[in-house]
């Protein structure tokens, strides 16, 4: 899938991104316009497609145990980020690349949205199993919302300021602090909203 993600960003690189089709982009890749719509489903998917997202949710989900405190998951994040961080400063170029279509496309802003709120759900999922909490439950809500928009939050401003600052500069900031918001959400009880809600419920 990076392959094919690399002769997209060429091709649109070169004729512009509203004047490749996904024909082209399958022929200059050697595969079916079908394995495109399989792998990526949209146009607008073939920029914003990365490894990263899973990789994360995989780390929230496998480290540290089965169930931790709230105090716990934040202190486990700390610990597991900045490998992560390095990894995508290592891909920074492919990044900025990728953030300029963000930038300046409306289609691809649009779908990059759209993906951030299905992570949300996800990350809602994954910290409600690893606290002990309903995915309804409103700090999961407010951390999986903190983590998804707070992120692309840190990418925008890195791709609207002409990515002057280096790549891990800007995560190692935003990084730290989403984990400050997230400690901030779990130092005090929330407000009685009804009846509690028990994992399994959402």
């Amino acid at each position: 899938m990076r392959e094919i993600q690399r002769v997209a960003l060429d091709l649109f690189d070169e004729h512009g991104f509203r004047n490749v089709t996904v024909e082209q982009i399958a022929t200059a890749s050697n595969v079916s316009p079908s394995s495109i719509y399989r792998y990526f489903g949209t146009k607008e998917a073939l920029i914003l497609w990365d490894e990263y997202d899973p990789q994360f949710i995989e780390l929230l989900a496998q480290e540290g145990g089965e169930v931790v405190t709230p105090a716990e998951f934040v202190g486990m994040i700390r610990a597991a980020v900045p490998a992560l961080v390095q990894e995508l400063a290592a891909d920074e170029e492919r990044i900025r690349r990728r953030m300029r279509y963000v930038v300046s496309q409306p289609d691809v802003r649009d779908g990059l949205a759209r993906q951030t709120r299905q992570l949300e759900g996800v990350l809602r999922a994954v910290i409600a199993q690893r606290i002990g909490r309903g995915a309804g439950d409103l700090d999961v809500r407010l951390l999986a919302a903190i983590a998804a928009w707070g992120f692309d939050a840190a990418l925008d401003y890195w791709g609207e300021t002409g990515f002057e600052l280096p790549l891990a500069d800007a995560l190692t900031y935003v990084i730290e602090a989403l984990t400050r918001s997230a400690e901030a959400v779990l130092s005090f009880p929330p407000p009685d909203l009804g009846p509690k809600d028990t994992p399994g419920q959402s």
